[in-house]
Formats: structure tokens, sequence, C-alpha cells
């Protein structure tokens, strides 16, 4: 059972969310509002049918999905040039997805849902869940033919005849896989007859890879005894060349014991770095011995300040004669003439211009306008609107009547409804009827 539909940029619908209750479900209200894309909607999740403008306008994808009452949840995607599924089970934290799948929704999909379509032996299929706005539910509008392979399909004899198709599909296939068995089982024969030889050869792999290892492992070793070989060829040297030093010393006397020359070797360093600083002492007397004492040296710092002084009212000076020459050529300017009468006279001659724009768009509004015409006397119209007072009462009361009767009416074909789905069928023919199809256009009996 369907427990939830939702519907996401699905033709007007922005997104929709519909929670069903248990039993019958009946959606209602005004015409336009999306009653018929839900069933719409419903139609494309169970059979994919071709593209059409189901996508809402300014959108990239449109999407419709239903949640089941075990919590699984199915999504029906459709984007400008692709469509595909999305399967939630129960619990998953990702969807199993569908896409480049052909027309047909996949069985995985179909399965979950149970609302594909119900196939005949004539070869067509038949929609029993859900049915377009403009065409009759069920098999109204198939031929007779389909009708009766769909109720044959009911009975047991088409059962037992629909098992033994199955049946012998099934025996013709396992024939058929039996066959291929055996031509596979051959050719496995025979490429095992080839393969006789393999333990043989595996053997030999393995004792060759352990002694691959071995080498592997001696080629490792041979570099450190050759560095040991050498280290040795070493020491045999060093050791021979100390026992002939030994041999040589052993007749050489012991070395006279040495004094302590630390304070000699300072005394040395001190009279080097004397006589560095005498070298460098006499060059420079050397070169300041030509050169004549500097002069006294008196305070400047009065004259300094005068200087500064001077200089900026020079600058100054020179800004005021420049801006002098300037001015010169330049006459006084007038005295101001008192003008607050001509601000008044301004504003008055502003609100005349917009009163004479405001008089002639006024004119050009009333030059199509007709003359009223006169009134001669109101006897007629007092009888005019009595009479409209009265047909506005009348007209009342013929909708209050009206509103009565729709109710009625309302109550009788909900009355018909209830008794014609107790029914099931015409208890004349036997037929299937509905109940608008009872009202509408009555009841025909087949002949």
């Amino acid at each position: 059972m369907i427990a939830k539909i939702v519907l996401e940029n699905f033709m007007a619908h922005e997104r929709t969310e519909l929670e069903l209750g248990p039993g019958v479900n009946a959606l209602t209200g005004p015409n336009n509002t999306g009653k018929s894309a839900i069933v719409e909607g419903l139609r494309c999740l169970a059979t994919n049918p071709v593209p059409k403008h189901y996508i809402r306008h300014g959108a990239k994808e449109a999407r419709v999905s239903v949640e089941l009452e075990d919590g699984t949840r199915i999504v029906w995607i459709r984007k400008k040039r692709s469509s595909g599924y999305e399967l939630w089970h129960p619990g998953a934290e990702e969807p199993e997805e569908y896409w480049k799948f052909g027309r047909k929704p996949p069985e995985d999909i179909l399965n979950a849902l149970r609302l594909d379509l119900v196939e005949l032996e004539t070869g067509d299929a038949v929609d029993v869940h859900v049915g377009n706005q403009r065409e009759p539910v069920f098999l109204l509008n198939q031929p007779g033919s389909n009708a009766a392979a769909f109720f044959a399909a009911s009975t047991e004899s088409a059962h037992l005849l629909a098992m033994q198709n199955v049946l012998k599909r099934r025996t013709q296939d396992a024939k058929r896989r039996e066959r291929d068995l055996e031509g596979r089982l051959g050719t496995v024969r025979d490429e095992m007859d080839v393969l006789a030889p393999l333990p043989d050869i595996a053997l030999a792999v393995e004792t060759g890879r352990e002694l691959e290892q071995s080498s592997k492992k001696l080629q490792g070793e041979i570099p450190v005894l050759e560095k040991l070989l050498e280290m040795r060829g070493g020491f045999e040297s060093k050791l021979t060349a100390r026992t002939d030093t030994a041999t040589i010393l052993n007749g050489v006397l012991d070395p006279p014991k040495l004094k302590d020359v630390s304070g000699i070797a300072e005394v040395v360093r001190q009279v080097d770095w004397i006589g560095k600083a005498l070298g460098k002492a006499r060059k420079t007397d050397a070169a300041l011995a030509p050169v004549a004492p500097p002069p006294i040296i008196f305070d400047t710092g009065r004259m300094a300040t005068l200087c500064g002084q001077l200089q900026r009212v020079g600058q100054v000076l020179e800004t005021a004669q420049q801006k002098g020459q300037v001015a010169a050529g330049i006459t006084a300017p007038p005295e101001p003439e008192n003008t607050t009468h001509l601000s008044g006279l301004i504003q008055e001659m502003v609100a005349t211009r917009r009163r004479h724009d405001r008089m002639a768009r006024w004119g050009n509004a009333l030059q199509d306008v007709a003359e009223p015409p006169d009134v001669v006397s109101d006897v007629r119209l007092g009888s005019f609107l009595g009479d409209m007072a009265r047909l506005s009462a009348a007209m009342q009361d013929a909708q209050l009547r009206l509103n009565g009767l729709e109710t009625e009416l309302q109550s009788l074909k909900e009355g018909i409804e209830s008794r014609v789905r107790e029914i099931g069928r015409c208890p004349t023919c036997g037929g299937n009827f509905n109940a608008d199809e009872f009202l509408d256009r009555e009841h025909v009996h087949d002949a």
C-alpha cells in the first residue's frame, strides 16, 4: 500500500506532499488545482512514459516519489534528455539508481511498486491501477477481445494453460541449457586433458622458486663476506706495520722532558701586536705632517635663524605681488539688488503653468465625451429599479433552491455510488458499470 506521495517540480506542482490514510482516499477540489497531475504522476512512476512537458517551468528536473507501508521509497526522475529511478530500501543510507534501462521500468522497480501492466494473451497490456483523465478506467475503452482475454485469464483453465505454457518454456530452456552444458563439458574435458601435466610443472616451478630464493639469499651474503675479507687483509697489513715499528722502537731511548713554554708564547704574541700598532702609528703621523691645523669654529645658530626668517618673508612678499598683479584688472563687484519680490513672482508663474497644463489635459480628455441626456421623467427609471430589485430577490431565492437541489443531488449521487460499489455488476446483464456512467449516460445492456 502507498502511504505517501510527493511531487517536486512536476507539472504545476512545485512541491506537494500527500499522506494517504488506510482504505479509500478521495481527492477533491476546484478545477485546475492539480488533481489530475497527481494521478498522472503515479502513471509516470509506474510506466515511465515517453517524454512530455512534465518538468515545471524554470526547473531542471521533475521528481515523483512514493513511500510504501514497509518504508520502501521509490523515486521517478524526469530530466530533459533522460529518465531514471531511485530505490530506497528501509534503513538504507544510499539508494539503488537505475539509468539507461530502455522504455520499460526495471524489474526491481516493478516488483517493489506492484503497479505494472497486465499482459494479455492477445499481446496487449492493460493498466488496472491508473487511468487517464479523459479515458475510462480499466477495459471500458478496450476491444472486446482484450476484455474476453482478461476475464478468461481469471479462470482456472486460463491459469492451467498459462502454467502449462510456462512449464513448456521452462522445459525448453532447461533442455537448451542442458545441451549447452554438455557441449561445454566436452570442451572442459579436452582442456583438462591438455592440462594433465600441470601438477608436475607446478612442482618443478615451486622447486625452481625455492632455488631462486636460496640463490638470491646467497647473492646478498656474498658482498658481506667480501667486505669482511677486505677488512681482514687491512687488519693484517696494519698488524705487520705496527710489529715492524715496535721492533725498530725497542732500541730508541726515551725523549727528554719538555719545559712549560706557555709564558714565552704570550710574550711573543704581545711583542708582535705592539710592533704592528707602532708601524700603523708611524704611517698615520707621516700622512698628517703636511696638514694645517683647522680654523676656530664660531656659533652660527642666530645667523641660521635670521636667514630662515628672511627666506619666509621673501616668499610671502612674492605671493602678495603675484596676487596684486592678477587682481589689478578686476573691477569692483556691483551691489546686489533686493530679489525678494522676484522669488514670489517665479513661484506664482510655476503654479500658473501647472494649472494651465492640468486644464489642457482635462480639455483633451473631455473632447470625446458626449453631452449628458436631458432627464425628462424618472418614473420609468424608478419602475426599472423596482423590477431589478424584484429580479435580484427572485434570483437569490432561485440560487438558494439550486444550492438545496445540488446538495440533494450530491447526497443521491453518493448513495448511488455506494450502492453501485456494493453491487459491482449490472443485475440485468451482469456487465460492469460505475456511478458516473449510470448517472451521465445510463447503462446500456449488451444485446
